[in-house]
C-alpha cells in the first residue's frame, strides 16, 4: 500500500510549476516510431539513434519542465508480435533518466494490430506513476480514443492554474476514424467551461493533438507557407484529420470550431507529416481579428520515412507576457536552433529572415547526464541503447 508520504510526494512532483523567473518550457517530442524492424539489427539501430536524439535535445534544453510526446511513438505496423509495451521502456529512458515529467498523446501508428494505444496507456500508467502524468479523462469507449485529458500548470506560490494544457487523441490506424471524436470535443467544450466558472476567467491555454487539423490543409493550398513569414520546413502536403478515412475534409469541423471559439487558447500543436515543421495562423474567416497560432513539431524519432534533420519542438511561455505571446523554436539533435518565432497578435504578418538575425545557432551541450554518469561506465545514451539492444537480438536469435 501507498503511505500517506509517499502519495504527498508523488502529488507535489506532478504539480507542474512555473519557475522562480516565470517561465515554464516544454519540449515537443514527435514521431519517435519505435519498434520498426523489430528482428534485425537496423531496428535496433535504429531505434538507438531515435533515443540518442531525445538525449542531446535535452542536454541542449536545460529548463525543459515537461516533455510531450505528441503521437506515433511506437511503429505499430513494424512489431511482429504483441509486445509493443516494452518498447515504451526504450521511449521513456531517456526522459527518466533525466527525472522530467512527461505527458503523452497517443498517435496511429500506437494503435495498430500489434500495438493498442490502450495496452499502452494502462502500462505507462503503471509502471512510470512517478514520472508520468499522461492521463484519459474524457468519454470511455472505443470511440473516444485514449490520452484526452488536461494539465494544469501554476505560478510559483498560487494555487490557481496559470495556464492549461490540452491533449487529443486523434485516432486513426486499427480505428480507421483518423480525427478526434466529436464525443471528445463535447467533453472538451463542457470540461473548459466548468473550469472558467470554477477560476472566474478564461485560463490561458494550449492544445496538442497528434494528426494536424483540417485548417492546415487549407492554409497549405491557398494562401500557402510563406518561408519568411511562416519560416520552418515545408516538405509534404498535409495530412489532415479524416483523411486517411475518406479523403475528405470536414470530419473535425466541430474540433476546430471549439478550438477556435476557446477563449485563451493560444496555440495548437501537431505531428504526423514528418517532413513540416512550420506555423500558421488561423483565422475562420477574414473578419475574424485575432486568429489561432497552429503550428508543427519536429520528427524526432529515425523511424518510418523522412529527410528532415532530427529535433524537437521547443515552447517556451512567460507568466508576464502569457496572454501575449508564446516563443518558439526547432532544436536538432547536433545542437543547431535554425529558427525561433514569436507567436503573437502579429505572427503570420511578421517577416523572419534567419541569416539578417544570426541564425541558425548552435550551442553545446550544458544539461549532464549524472543518472547514466553514475552507473560508472564511459558511455552516453544511444551508445548504452545500441550495445543493449544489439545484444538483445543476438541472444534472442540464438
Amino acid at each position: 500500500m501507498w503511505s500517506f508520504c509517499a502519495i504527498v510526494n508523488l502529488v507535489l512532483r506532478s504539480t507542474l510549476r512555473f519557475s522562480p523567473d516565470g517561465t515554464f518550457q516544454i519540449t515537443v517530442l514527435s514521431d519517435l516510431h519505435f519498434a520498426e524492424y523489430e528482428d534485425s539489427a537496423q531496428g535496433a539501430t535504429q531505434d538507438a539513434r531515435t533515443a540518442g536524439v531525445v538525449q542531446k535535445v535535452l542536454q541542449h534544453e536545460t529548463s525543459t519542465q515537461l516533455v510531450v510526446l505528441n503521437g506515433d511513438l511506437i511503429s505499430g505496423y513494424g512489431t511482429t508480435s504483441d509486445n509493443a509495451t516494452r518498447y515504451l521502456d526504450q521511449v521513456f529512458a531517456p526522459i527518466h533518466a533525466l527525472d522530467l515529467p512527461w505527458a503523452v498523446t497517443y498517435g496511429n501508428h500506437d494503435n495498430e494490430r500489434f500495438s493498442k494505444s490502450r495496452a499502452l496507456f494502462d502500462y505507462e500508467s503503471s509502471t512510470y506513476p512517478d514520472q508520468s502524468l499522461t492521463r484519459d479523462m474524457g468519454p470511455q469507449g472505443s470511440e473516444a480514443g485514449v490520452s484526452n485529458y488536461y494539465l494544469e500548470v501554476f505560478a510559483e506560490t498560487e494555487d490557481v492554474p496559470a495556464l492549461l494544457l490540452w491533449f487529443f487523441d486523434s485516432r486513426g490506424g486499427d480505428q480507421p476514424h483518423d480525427w478526434v471524436d466529436d464525443s471528445v470535443v463535447e467533453w472538451f467544450v463542457s470540461t473548459n467551461a466548468n473550469l472558467v466558472q470554477q477560476y472566474k476567467r478564461a485560463v490561458p491555454s494550449l492544445a496538442f493533438f497528434h494528426i494536424p487539423i483540417t485548417a492546415a490543409y487549407d492554409f497549405q493550398v491557398k494562401p500557402g507557407v510563406n518561408p519568411s513569414r511562416q519560416p520552418g520546413k515545408n516538405g509534404e502536403k498535409v495530412w489532415w484529420q479524416g483523411r486517411g478515412y475518406d479523403g475528405k475534409t470536414g470530419h473535425d469541423l466541430k474540433f476546430m470550431t471549439a478550438l477556435s471559439n476557446t477563449d485563451g487558447m493560444l496555440a495548437t500543436f501537431s505531428g504526423h507529416d514528418h517532413d513540416n515543421d512550420w506555423c500558421f495562423k488561423w483565422k475562420r474567416s477574414p473578419s475574424t481579428s485575432a486568429g489561432l497560432n497552429v503550428c508543427y513539431g519536429r520528427h524526432t524519432g529515425y523511424g518510418s520515412y523522412g529527410s528532415l534533420a532530427r529535433g524537437a519542438r521547443q515552447i517556451l511561455l512567460k507568466k508576464d507576457t502569457l496572454a501575449e505571446e508564446v516563443v518558439t523554436w526547432i532544436r536538432l539533435e547536433d545542437g543547431l536552433v535554425p529558427e525561433n518565432v514569436t507567436l503573437n497578435a502579429t505572427y503570420g504578418q511578421d517577416e523572419y529572415h534567419p541569416h539578417h538575425r544570426g541564425f541558425p545557432q548552435r550551442t553545446d551541450l550544458r544539461r549532464g547526464l549524472s543518472a547514466v554518469e553514475n552507473i560508472g561506465v564511459g558511455l552516453d545514451v544511444s551508445t548504452l541503447y545500441l550495445v543493449g539492444l544489439v545484444l538483445f537480438w543476438w541472444i534472442r536469435g540464438r
